[in-house]
């Protein structure tokens, strides 16, 4: 029994990045209302669950359009930090995280 849980602690460290990495092929796909319920409970004066909703619907499409041009290690890196389940799902802050990551890449270009 020892031999077999020892084969798959093996596996998940070695298999576990490669499915992160195939899970960031494409945008993911969030529950954003329960992420918007919590923002607007957490703060009122920021808006209203509709208006969060749209911003992240336009984040979504925006991601849509530039996903391949965002490197796979920061859309794997992203998608992990962003979309745990046990945290708030956001496209908005999938998107920052991404743009910030790009830009980060930048600077080190020059």
């Amino acid at each position: 029994m020892r031999n077999i849980a020892l084969m798959i602690a093996a596996a998940t460290i070695f298999i576990g990045p490669m499915l992160r990495c195939a899970a960031a092929d494409d945008v993911p796909t969030y529950d954003v209302r329960k992420s918007c319920k919590t923002d607007v409970q957490a703060d009122p004066s920021g808006g209203d669950a509709a208006k969060c909703l749209a911003d992240e619907q336009s984040a979504r499409e925006t991601l849509a359009t530039q996903w391949t041009q965002f490197a796979p290690q920061a859309r794997s890196r992203c998608v992990h930090t962003v979309g745990d389940l046990a945290g708030s799902q956001s496209y908005v802050e999938l998107l920052s995280c991404l743009q910030m990551a790009q830009d980060v890449k930048g600077l080190h270009k020059d």
